[in-house]
């Protein structure tokens, strides 16, 4: 059952008072901000001086941060960030708006900051927004009137649509009635809201129940080291899930690390910032292209990763059914005691024409027949009388994993019942328990044999499977097979563990490639040593090779020491024990499309891609050889 807003707050409420007490070495910060100068020994009265020059000429510079969406990498907005005048005791933005809050020019200071941001902002695309930061408790000021923004906005050439307004204050909110009244007054003229600092303690969380804001900015608390955390991921759980019951969407703020970045994707968080992302700048800077290969090559494993999960061990329950007598409701207890006697099974399913009614279990009835009295309360009686009228009757396709947690689910005294399978309603036939477990710990065995040690991807069983069910399908599909030039001399000269960090990054570049360039549906497996395949879209090939030497040839250079990088080969004994200059590492790679063959065996595939690799070894450096050719005769 879905939880509601108020108990899924007081969950959330829970584990952010508890974080709240831990220690945030940090303090908070960024781990990459700027250092702060000196603390200097200004005056009250200095400062309020200086903030009054800074505000009357206008002496605030804005910079500009991405907002990323975390599925594209698209820029959905820029956050845009005040600074003072450089060298100023309020040069940076702490103790700027520290001294305006001091001084009851937070309004004012504000004013100057967004018309800074709007004035400068000079690309925003139409489907972009700008992010201001609003301290809540400007409602407050008296000089405080609406429609100010919007006139300024409109000069500018944006649209109060393209604005969101991001409220900063850490503390309660005082007064939340009139606060709500000011927002809804901005949401009437188009802008959205966004609550910052979420996570941070109790006020963000009740801003969040109380303002049902657009958007949701996780605090950086949340965010640092969440990868390696417990605490802090089951709270992106609980806030991705309340972001979903209020219609919201998530922005992680001060995200500072790849492992960091591939947590938050793989947790459904829609958008992120931070310094990993890109450091905020003017004129607003773009998402480095590294960065972008990343997210796509994230989003890609946890597509993949969750289709595994989906497909489980790739075995359905009624594969494995095994048949056992079946009667009429109306069968009297004495005929199915002597059904148990003669056939010696351990269940009878009770059935209404195909379809099944009741479960019949022999220790059950045994009970039943051995109290007082049972014999003579039962004997005669039909065996709808004394059958299980709601056993656990599951659909054929249902896999494995999950029919195991159903059956575990149940109470003690069904625990080990026999589990009716059935398909368009029909019985099929029944699991036992037994059966069912022992399945399960072979196919994981199995699975465990069959996913390369090194990389984690599929072996050959799998990839032999996926073959056959191309080929079965007879649906349009290219197979990509991949391996290294030159790296047995890369293994001689660097040793094992040199040459297993160059398939591990093999591994992740092609992983990188599909995601940026393929699609959630292909399929890359680990056939051993330093061969690979990629299963894709006739389409995605090109597209996906270019990716592939791209990255390949950029990353491998790293794996070089600077002095063979210079002289372009490695010295090394070739198979007759000559002497042979061998070039750095490369990728070949061999395409063979269903388009131009019929294929009937899978093993047809592999000797029209044996043929080609000998061509692509054939060339110098990274390349790409797809079949031409027509059907053999």
């Amino acid at each position: 059952m879905p939880l509601k807003l108020p108990q899924l707050l007081k969950g959330i409420c829970s584990s952010v008072l508890a974080f709240n007490t831990l220690s945030f070495p940090t303090g908070g910060r960024s781990l990459f901000s700027t250092p702060q100068p000196p603390k200097q020994p200004y005056t009250a009265a200095d400062l309020k001086e200086e903030l009054e020059t800074i505000i009357k000429d206008k002496k605030v510079t804005p910079v500009y941060q991405p907002i990323v969406n975390l599925k594209t990498g698209i820029i959905m907005g820029y956050e845009a960030l005040s600074r003072g005048p450089v060298g100023s005791p309020l040069q940076y933005p702490i103790e700027l708006f520290n001294a305006a809050t001091n001084n009851g020019q937070l309004l004012a200071l504000e004013q100057v900051c967004r018309e800074a941001a709007l004035s400068n902002l000079h690309n925003l695309g139409v489907n972009q927004r700008l992010f201001l930061n609003m301290n809540a408790e400007v409602v407050r000021d008296p000089n405080f009137r609406g429609g100010l923004t919007k006139a300024f906005v409109i000069k500018q050439g944006l649209n109060p649509e393209q604005v969101t307004f991001e409220i900063t204050e850490r503390t309660a909110i005082s007064d939340f009635d009139s606060f709500c009244k000011s927002l809804n007054h901005y949401r009437a003229q188009g802008y959205s809201i966004a609550v910052d600092d979420a996570g941070a303690g109790y006020s963000s969380l009740q801003a969040i129940a109380e303002l049902r804001p657009n958007y949701i900015k996780l605090d950086r608390s949340i965010v640092h080291d969440v990868d390696k955390d417990p605490l802090k991921q089951a709270m992106l759980d609980a806030m991705t899930k309340l972001a979903a019951v209020i219609h919201s969407k998530i922005i992680a703020e001060g995200i500072e690390s790849a492992d960091e970045l591939a947590i938050l994707i793989s947790k459904g968080v829609h958008y992120g910032q931070g310094y990993f992302l890109a450091r905020p700048g003017f004129p607003p800077p773009e998402i480095p292209q590294e960065v972008l290969e990343m997210i796509a090559e994230y989003n890609f494993q946890d597509v993949q990763a969750k289709s595994r999960s989906r497909k489980g061990l790739g075995v359905s329950i009624g594969e494995i059914v095994e048949q056992i007598p079946t009667v009429q409701p109306s069968t009297v207890v004495s005929t199915v005691e002597e059904i148990f006697t003669i056939q010696q099974t351990s269940g009878i399913v009770i059935v209404d024409g195909d379809y099944p009614v009741g479960l019949l279990m022999k220790d059950k009835l045994y009970y039943q027949l051995g109290t007082n009295y049972g014999i003579s309360l039962y004997h005669r009686r039909p065996v709808d009388r004394v059958m299980d009228k709601k056993p656990l009757i599951v659909n054929a396709e249902l896999p494995l994993e999950a029919v195991s947690q159903m059956a575990m689910s149940r109470d003690d005294y069904h625990l080990y019942d026999f589990i009716i399978v059935v398909k368009d309603e029909r019985f099929l036939g029944v699991v036992s328990i037994m059966s069912l477990l022992n399945n399960i710990t072979n196919l994981q065995i199995r699975r465990a044999h069959n996913s390369n040690p090194l990389t984690g991807l599929p072996g050959n069983l799998v990839i032999e499977d996926r073959l056959k069910e191309l080929v079965e399908a007879r649906e349009p599909f290219a197979v990509m097979y991949l391996d290294l030039d030159n790296f047995k001399a890369y293994n001689d000269k660097y040793g094992f563990e040199r040459g297993d960090r160059v398939l591990l990054l093999t591994s992740q570049v092609l992983s990188r490639s599909i995601g940026k360039a393929g699609s959630a549906d292909d399929f890359l497996g680990h056939i051993g040593g330093d061969d690979f395949i990629i299963i894709t879209k006739p389409e995605s090939v090109q597209a996906v090779s270019e990716s592939i030497i791209e990255l390949f040839d950029r990353e491998i250079i790293g794996q070089y020491h600077p002095d063979d990088l210079l002289k372009g080969y490695l010295e090394g004994k070739n198979r007759k024990g000559q002497t042979e200059h061998f070039p750095i590492v490369s990728i070949s790679i061999a395409v063979v499309i269903n388009q131009l063959h019929m294929f009937t065996n899978y093993l047809e595939i592999a000797e029209v891609a044996a043929d080609l690799k000998k061509l692509a070894k054939q060339r110098a450096g990274s390349c790409v050889v797809c079949d031409r050719r027509g059907a053999r005769a």
